[in-house]
């Protein structure tokens, strides 16, 4: 979720379980990350029509990297 309050940047804007746990799992593992939002705002869907998946899922297929 993103914080309801402050002026905050990058992964510092988020907030929450998931969050605590990427955290947690980061640190144990060693690797850094950082969160982003993709443009449309979608987890994916699949469109029965197109044949093509939108959100999140779309940009993994595509392999689009967000940096």
């Amino acid at each position: 979720m993103l914080k309801s309050r402050g002026n905050f940047s990058g992964n510092a804007r988020y907030e929450g379980f998931c969050i605590d746990l990427l955290k947690e799992i980061a640190h144990m593992v060693g690797f850094g990350y950082r969160i982003e939002l993709v443009p449309d705002g979608k987890y994916g869907v699949y469109d029965y029509q197109t044949g093509e998946w939108n959100g999140i899922v779309r940009q993994l297929m595509d392999k689009v990297s967000m940096t």
